[in-house]
């Protein structure tokens, strides 16, 4: 997981030493660190629920932080608004539906098909709720801090990378070209997908259409605009 803002906490007081003997020493670092991670799982879970069940809009950070079952100021030391969550959220979910998806790759050996594979599994994740799909987008388009920025960025790195190894991989087997460079092929062909996906969102186009021209898209972007007998003719 990426950078997340650490809870400043109290320095622990030593123990005398006679309840040292007893066993009860101070807690370790990766004790702490541990509660911090399962309060913040728990933020995290509250946010997510009540997204689902009350909305976006009508939901509430005191909401929120009664039922991560912390007071409200602790919950300020982890995201500074509702929008800040809705980030929070959104990147361990998608980290999850995006190595889900790399994961469960079928046996193919068109790059086009696996980047269907990848990128319509994302669709069927934003479909769940594409009101709260839209209001996301513009909160990852514009992070407000330096924090989302970095969840963002942690979420992309991992798409990316997930992307520039099919373009390797297509590589190694010759059928893509050499020469292209995978991070920046990678960035390109996930650029395709998202002007889609905002088109889709905007309420532009149906599911069906979206899919279909994307798969479209996908193909003029791996096999290029040059024809073949051109091609071999820049080479000469």
């Amino acid at each position: 997981m990426e950078s997340r803002k650490v809870v400043v906490e109290p320095k622990a007081v030593r123990k005398p030493a006679a309840r040292a003997a007893r066993g009860d020493s101070v807690s370790s670092p990766g004790r702490r660190e541990r509660n911090k991670q399962e309060k913040l799982a728990r933020i995290v879970g509250a946010a997510r629920q009540l997204f689902d069940t009350k909305g976006f809009a009508e939901t509430t950070t005191q909401e929120i932080a009664e039922h991560a079952d912390i007071g409200t100021g602790t919950l300020f030391l982890y995201a500074k608004s509702k929008e800040d969550l809705l980030i929070m959220v959104f990147r361990d979910e998608m980290i999850e539906t995006s190595e889900a998806a790399f994961r469960s790759m079928p046996a193919t050996t068109s790059l086009v098909e696996q980047l269907m594979h990848v990128f319509v599994m994302m669709v069927a994740y934003h479909d769940r709720d594409r009101d709260l799909a839209r209001i996301l987008l513009k909160e990852i388009m514009f992070p407000a801090n330096p924090e989302r920025r970095s969840d963002v960025s942690g979420l992309m790195r991992v798409i990316y990378g997930g992307i520039a190894n099919l373009v390797v991989l297509g590589q190694q087997a010759d059928r893509l070209r050499a020469g292209a460079d995978a991070d920046l092929a990678a960035q390109n062909l996930f650029a395709v997908y998202y002007m889609g996906l905002i088109i889709w969102l905007s309420g532009a186009t149906t599911t069906k259409r979206f899919v279909e021209q994307l798969g479209v898209k996908l193909s003029i972007a791996v096999e290029g605009l040059v024809a073949a007998h051109a091609e071999g003719n820049h080479h000469d």
